[in-house]
């Protein structure tokens, strides 16, 4: 007992065991305490796994405080993913789900490249394809110069109105017959305009014999050759101006308190309803070729200038003129039928639509000119005027986004015991699946309605031979010859429309799978990310934000409609108040109504919309921003994640792991293919197991596998605490933490007092003193004996004493307390109790020092 006592003082004051003679941890499988000869101690065995984990065998273990001091080690131990994956396994479910999205992950990733190269391919395509810089320099100077230059109300050799002043059926024919067709048809050479004679410039118009025409080195013919417009382009076929009418009826809108009859007959004549012009023309109105009639044309390769203008005057009149002065009448439809006499343009027209078909051949393109003067019901005229490696790539990408789709498809057919239908809603569908879909539909559309428009300019194309030679040779067939031109040239501008609406969609869908691509990858993620975290919010947002929203876009209706074009209809003020929310407005016109009625409708709007809902807008956005860039603050950047790739490959080639895909097909192989069953199953899966089924799969990458695997189980079970969640686990950790500190300074405080204790023990005679160092030299049985009998006497002693004691206070009582009786039986049976006790004792060490005296 004494030598042990010794040996567990020296360790607790310095380590018996020199550093070099310690084993290696990573040889170390067990360690067994030592245990001097003779030695009451308990043996505890110690286990250092391969990570250098200390853990403790519970087998053996029959001390009580020691078994209670072990278990409390492991309550307080860490459990980390890697000891679950070591010890208990992970689920088959859990590790091939993560197999599955990780293989998807990168997959999707690698998409990025070839997502980024079918935009840049497209766009490259469609910039080669359309030419828009050509067509809007072509555009934008047809347009100036018709509503620029194509002037009437002349005073001297200045036009002072133009298209956007034609205001009645008058003012029309006026620009039609001294605006528009002096402007394409030109008679000649123009010079400049004269000089006033204030300034004393020189007058061009007083020149004699200025040239008309001009035969410049190259030229064939002097120019201007005919049909020539704006120096590089040319007219083919020459004007054509239809119409759309509306026919007459009884549609007047008249007082149900007065007589009908009566009101029919002071009105005098029926009533022409039309939709059309209510408003500012729209593009797609000009756009409809549908139901135009009276149709005429103005062939400028058959009759000069001047019977051209005799041809606008005829359709002005209706031939009224020629045929009193016995002229032949230009105007085919004035003359046709019984509508002798009747101008082209009456009060059944709604629209006028003069077209003509301009070829650049600077460029190599057509042009179909189209200026419509919408006729409204209120009597004014609204006018409106119109005018091989990216193919390769791009329709590669479209096929490899098709192949890759079906294969999809028919791995979920395959894998599915269902049914076609619910296999495919089941396993298939899916958002971005559906953005695959869009974007090879509208992909393949787009090719469709490309050969198309190509299709339809070769018609163009194979009639413009034709036309030339019926412009130089003008015959009979001359009119049919135009009007299938113009047929074909309405079809090429009709399909360039379609193609162009096709091409403006793709790129929308491309973005979309730009961000299926960007959520591989958490950086480039935050955005959708953000999105999604804020989806529930944003959707209670706006159904507030519209209430409120379309409150105001009613009460601007009712408050500026009758005032103002933009506030007059209902998508005209839904568009305009969101053009006021982001500081687009006009003031001075919405003042019309009242500047004080609208500057208090104009300060309740920007107040509610502006500073409350658009802030509030921003601040549920940020709000997710923040949560999601907290969530990716650690998270691995675009280019580590490309290195990382790189390496992982790199290891790959050097036989030091396996790729994930075909541990995928491993398992795939022990299912025979059913993806269902082997996902579902929650079969144990151990580090020695992937091993030895997954070839060549080194142990590490399975450890490591199987820690991410249950890693991403517990994000996907658990989620990410938002702020307040972490609030709450730090403010519960803090507690827990607290009261382990407290009973860390507990057990330190006994351990200082019983060290504070063995330190003062220093008086030889002393019991405990004694029994730790009073018997230096004496064997382990004589020191045994000694602490036995000293231990009797002292027992003995304190015994003699307390019967002393006991016998005195008797005493003492029976002379002081008579009148206690009751309290002194008490104190006799407890006097008894203490006696009784006491023999025990006595009894028990006799015996102990016979049975020893037996054994010597």
């Amino acid at each position: 007992m004494r030598a042990s006592a010794s040996l567990r003082r020296n360790s607790y004051r310095g380590s018996a065991l020199p550093v070099t003679q310690q084993p290696s941890v990573a040889s170390l499988r067990s360690l067994p305490s030592e245990k001097p000869e003779g030695s009451s101690l308990k043996n505890l065995e110690t286990l250092v796994t391969e990570n250098g984990v200390l853990e403790f065998p519970e087998t053996d273990m029959e001390d009580d405080a020691l078994q209670a001091a072990v278990q409390t080690m492991k309550r307080h131990k860490t459990i980390t993913f890697e000891d679950i994956a070591l010890s208990e396994g992970v689920k088959q479910s859990v590790y091939l789900d993560y197999l599955k999205w990780e293989i998807d992950t990168e997959s999707a990733f690698l998409e990025l490249p070839l997502t980024i190269v079918v935009l840049i391919s497209f766009a490259m395509l469609a910039m080669n394809i359309l030419h828009q810089e050509q067509l809007y320099t072509m555009e934008t100077a047809i347009e100036r110069d018709i509503i620029e230059n194509a002037n009437f109300a002349w005073s001297g050799h200045f036009g002072h109105k133009g298209i956007l002043q034609v205001h009645s059926i008058a003012d029309f024919w006026s620009w039609m017959r001294l605006g528009f067709l002096g402007l394409v048809v030109k008679p000649g050479w123009l010079y400049s305009e004269p000089a006033p004679d204030i300034l004393g410039g020189p007058d061009m118009t007083s020149r004699p014999d200025m040239p008309t025409a001009w035969l410049f080195n190259g030229y064939e013919r002097p120019a201007p050759v005919a049909n020539e417009y704006l120096h590089y382009a040319k007219v083919i076929s020459g004007i054509r101006m239809r119409q759309s009418v509306s026919g007459a009826g009884d549609f007047c809108v008249l007082p149900s308190l007065l007589d009908p009859a009566l009101l029919s007959q002071w009105l005098a004549k029926p009533c022409f309803p039309s939709d059309l012009g209510l408003l500012s023309p729209e593009v797609h109105e000009a756009e409809n070729f549908l139901g135009l009639q009276r149709e005429e044309f103005l062939f400028p390769d058959l009759f000069t200038i001047q019977e051209l203008t005799q041809q606008v005057l005829d359709m002005e009149d209706g031939c009224a003129y020629s045929n009193a002065t016995g002229n032949a009448c230009r105007c085919e439809w004035c003359s046709a039928g019984a509508q002798s006499l009747r101008p082209w343009i009456d009060e059944e027209t709604s629209r006028v639509e003069i077209s003509m078909v301009v070829y650049n051949a600077q460029y190599g393109s057509y042009t179909y000119v189209s200026v419509n003067f919408m006729f409204n019901r209120g009597g004014h005229i609204h006018s409106l005027a119109l005018t091989l490696v990216a193919a390769t790539l791009w329709i590669g990408a479209l096929l490899y986004a098709l192949a890759a789709e079906l294969t999809e498809i028919r791995g979920a057919i395959r894998n599915s015991n269902a049914g076609l239908r619910k296999a495919l809603w089941e396993d298939y569908v899916g958002f971005y699946n559906m953005v695959d879909w869009s974007s090879i539909i509208v992909g393949s559309l787009a090719i469709g309605y490309y050969f198309q428009s190509r299709i339809a300019a070769s018609a163009v194309n194979e009639l413009l031979p034709s036309m030339i030679d019926a412009s130089l040779k003008p015959d009979a067939n001359y009119q049919s010859t135009v009007k299938e031109f113009f047929r074909a040239a309405e079809d090429m501008s009709k399909a360039k429309k379609d193609t162009e609406l096709q091409l403006m969609f793709y790129p929308l869908i491309i973005m979309m799978r730009l961000f299926r691509s960007f959520e591989a990858q958490p950086r480039l993620a935050l955005v959708s990310a953000t999105l999604k975290t804020a989806a529930p919010d944003l959707g209670h947002f706006f159904m507030i934000f519209l209430c409120v929203y379309l409150c105001f876009v009613v009460s601007s209706l009712l408050f500026f409609g009758q005032d103002l074009e933009s506030f007059s209809t209902m998508d005209r003020a839904l568009h305009t108040s969101f053009l006021a929310m982001f500081g687009d407005w006009d003031w001075n016109a919405m003042t019309d109504v009242g500047m004080l009625r609208a500057a208090v409708w104009f300060w309740v709007f920007m107040v509610m919309m502006v500073l409350f809902m658009l802030n509030m807008l921003l601040a549920i956005i940020m709000d997710a921003y923040q949560m999601e860039k907290y969530k990716t603050s650690d998270a691995t950047t675009l280019w580590q994640q490309i290195l990382d790739m790189i390496e992982r490959r790199r290891q790959y080639i050097r036989g030091e792991r396996v790729r994930l895909t075909d541990v995928w097909k491993t398992f795939r192989r022990q299912y025979a293919g059913k993806e269902k069953a082997m996902l579902s199953s929650d079969q144990l899966l151990s580090v020695e197991y992937l091993v030895n089924t997954v070839t060549r799969m080194p142990e590490q990458q399975a450890l490591r596998t199987m820690v991410h695997s249950l890693k991403r189980d517990d994000i996907l079970t658990h989620g990410f605490m938002t702020e307040e969640q972490v609030n709450k686990h730090v403010e519960k950790t803090l507690g827990s933490m607290e009261l382990k500190i407290k009973a860390i300074l507990e057990d330190v405080e006994f351990i200082n007092d019983k060290l504070d204790f063995f330190d003062r023990l220093l008086a030889p005679g002393d019991a405990e003193y004694d029994f730790y160092f009073g018997a230096d030299g004496q064997s382990h049985d004589q020191a045994s004996r000694l602490w036995i009998y000293n231990s009797i006497t002292a027992i003995s002693e304190e015994l003699q004493q307390n019967f002393v004691r006991g016998i005195q206070r008797i005493g003492t009582w029976q002379d002081e307390f008579e009148c206690e009786q009751t309290e002194l039986a008490d104190g006799l049976r407890e006097f008894e109790q203490l006696l009784a006790q006491s023999l025990e004792a006595l009894q028990e060490l006799s015996n102990v020092v016979e049975g020893m005296d037996k054994e010597i």
